[in-house]
């Protein structure tokens, strides 16, 4: 009679990168409806072994069946709902409640919502779980692994894998949950497979697996191990088997124990498979809904309960748009101008506008001390004036106090201001130069030397005209020959503003994104809830679409709260299609969203995320056009600016805000076109990284 195997390990070889196997040519059996009790050390390759058997890794070389089937292959079950596995992390989401925890695991496996019930029922007092209501990471180190046990133990798995299920445990818990383990496996024909540091307390096992350095130095009855060493010590027994491999590091006696795989024992493997196979099939498609609805709500549940999570997607944006808005564009103030005019000194204090005298009789105008009245055309919002009597102690000053600069006044100024409105052609250079305002300009802020120049330019040109209305001139002939006219698109005084809120908009969509999905798969690898979904059979795909759903989802309200604060609360100007503004913007998001889990994918840690997002932010807002044009750069790097998903898409933004240009524009679908690109290209990526990261 051959008894049929649950577990048929044969020259199993594994190795991670260029080091010592962890698996070397390891064979092993293991019988239906029995108790295996795996042992080793740390490192010697236990848990890579209950990977591959579940399905979640794959073997270098060598052969799995697993319940008749390979694992992995299709239909087979494995990974799937056949198995309960406990892995030795407790690999619960710390949001979920002691029976969130559950419902997730149940639906997981196919589970009605009322199954789970009456299982936690009976858990509840057989792994004396804590309340219902308490999260897992309000609990001891104790009680989460209680809860990760009932997550294996609750849809009745044909297999079960425990990895270090007692560690922590009291011994009348531990007791109790050996003899429920053989009631399973007597009553209900389930094949545990269990490693424990406590090696004594697997005499309580059918048989037992001793493992040290990729290979098992024993497989058989803890009783016949006992009798064979002559001792009543497990531990030992396994001493005394390990000096021995060291003495003869290529032999190992349970190697040339294991029998070959032989013809029966294929077409009883298959047997089974095919069963399974034909019984199977519909009900495991079915259960992709539920496997879907428990992630996301297990996604939404780390989203909600997370203490920043809400705090980070909603509130942050409306600060940041609020801090933009506030602090970007707006003229600056509390700016100090020294003067120093030897015409007329302070003007009484700024009070006294100097005067106008026109002659009707002989139509000519006298001017006295012209320099107040353009002194006093300068609002001191724009810039406050401080009077000096040298230009010297003024200068002097430059270097104790902050100022934009100093503009002067020569002595003559009004007079020589009227002989060239008299007779341009005829004055002397030394009259030129004494009818000019003398500016020199010594902060070394572009932006504000800027704003000054211009606001000075405008303010004289201003008082220049009514002095010319007085003087009974046209006002035409004040102006410099040169004439703007309003533009196509915008207006005559555009202001930086403008310039920058479309690749802003974009960026934050894009950032905010990013920073939230970078750290959603990592989470998940860390606390060991990835691998441990992968056992019960829940595809890369449905973890990729659920995570993408939710947030999805948070982009939208991020979007709409972000639009509304530029575009409601800030009087941001489109001059396009709204429609056409929030659809790049949710694209945008979407495309920091795949970059965001990209990164997560790629990073082995937190820290290395981190690096990744801040080290890749700014590159992308320095080129994108935002900080200044790209018409700046070199070309080459203009053009790979022109490749990058905030630069193109934020023009074609721009075009949508200040032009009114329709989806149809080249200067518009070109930026969806960038942005489709990209998110492609990183989902592509992703999907890779996960199947390579799976092998």
């Amino acid at each position: 009679m051959v008894i049929q195997q649950a577990i048929i390990v044969r020259n199993a070889r594994k190795q991670y990168a260029k080091g010592v196997p962890i698996l070397n040519g390891l064979s092993l059996n293991v019988p239906k409806g029995c108790i295996y009790g795996l042992l080793g050390a740390s490192g010697c390759g236990k848990t890579t072994l209950l990977t591959c058997v579940v399905g979640v890794k794959k073997l270098d070389s060598g052969e799995i069946w697993v319940l008749g089937g390979k694992p992995g292959t299709k239909d087979s079950g494995i990974p799937g709902p056949r198995v309960g596995f406990m892995p030795q992390d407790v690999s619960l989401v710390a949001e979920f409640s002691t029976i969130g925890a559950l419902y997730f695991f149940g639906r997981i496996n196919g589970l009605d919502d009322q199954i789970i019930v009456e299982r936690y029922a009976f858990l509840k007092d057989l792994l004396q779980l804590p309340p219902k209501s308490r999260l897992v990471k309000d609990m001891s180190g104790g009680q989460q692994r209680r809860v990760s046990f009932a997550a294996a133990l609750l849809h009745k798995p044909e297999l079960l894998i425990l990895d270090e299920p007692t560690v922590g445990l009291d011994p009348v818990l531990r007791d109790n949950i050996w003899n429920y383990l053989v009631k399973l496996t007597h009553e209900d024909g389930v094949t545990v497979i269990i490693t424990t540091h406590y090696i004594e307390e697997a005499k309580q096992a059918d048989k037992i697996g001793l493992l040290r350095c990729g290979l098992l130095l024993a497989e058989t009855s803890p009783r016949e191990l006992l009798e064979q060493w002559n001792t009543d010590s497990l531990e030992e027994a396994f001493l005394n088997l390990s000096e021995l491999q060291a003495n003869n590091p290529n032999q190992s006696n349970a190697q040339m124990t294991v029998p070959s795989l032989d013809s029966t024992e294929i077409t009883n493997a298959n047997a089974m498979y095919e069963s399974y196979s034909e019984k199977k099939q519909l009900e495991l498609r079915s259960n992709s809904k539920k496997r879907c609805h428990a992630l996301l709500v297990k996604n939404s549940l780390q989203f909600v309960r997370h203490p920043g999570g809400v705090l980070f997607s909603l509130i942050l944006p409306m600060l940041q748009m609020m801090c933009f808005f506030n602090a970007v564009g707006q003229d600056p103030k509390e700016l100090t101008m020294y003067v120093v005019n030897h015409e007329a000194g302070d003007c009484s204090g700024g009070k006294y506008r100097g005067n106008v005298f026109y002659n009707e009789t002989d139509h000519t105008c006298d001017f006295v001390d012209l320099s107040c009245r353009f002194l006093s055309g300068i609002n001191d919002s724009v810039v406050e004036k401080m009077y000096y009597d040298k230009y010297e102690d003024a200068l002097e000053d430059i270097t104790k106090h902050k100022t934009v600069g100093i503009m002067q006044f020569k002595k003559n100024f009004s007079s020589s201001l009227q002989e060239m409105l008299e007779d341009v052609l005829s004055v002397s250079d030394q009259t030129i130069i004494s009818s000019r305002i003398e500016m020199e300009i010594h902060n070394p802020d572009r932006q504000i030397n800027l704003f000054v120049q211009r606001k000075l330019y405008e303010s004289f040109f201003y008082d220049y005209e009514n002095i010319m209305r007085e003087c009974k001139i046209p006002p035409k002939y004040a102006d410099v020959p040169i004439r703007f006219e309003d533009p196509v698109y915008g207006t005559k005084d555009q202001g930086y503003l403008s310039f920058v809120t479309p690749p802003f908009l974009l960026s934050t969509m894009f950032i905010m994104a990013t920073s939230i999905c970078s750290s959603i798969i990592i989470t998940d690898r860390h606390s060991g809830v990835w691998d441990r979904v992968l056992v019960q059979g829940v595809k890369t795909p449905e973890i990729l679409i659920t995570h993408l759903t939710l947030q999805i989802i948070v982009i939208l309200l991020q979007v709409t709260v972000t639009l509304c604060f530029a575009f409601l609360e800030y009087d941001a100007k489109c001059e396009g299609s709204m429609a056409i503004v929030i659809f790049l913007a949710v694209l945008e998001g979407i495309c920091g969203m795949c970059y965001g889990f990209l990164i997560s994918i790629m990073c082995t840690s937190h820290t290395l995320v981190n690096y990744a997002s801040v080290g890749s932010f700014y590159p992308l807002i320095l080129l994108c056009g935002m900080v200044w044009p790209i018409e700046g750069m070199p070309a080459v790097l203009r053009w790979f600016s022109l490749s990058l998903p905030l630069t193109t898409p934020g023009m074609s933004l721009r075009a949508v805000l200040e032009k009114g240009y329709a989806l149809d524009e080249p200067e518009v679908f070109t930026g969806v076109l960038v942005v489709l690109a990209w998110i492609a290209c990183f989902t592509g990526i992703c999907l890779f990284q996960l199947r390579v990261k799976t092998t």
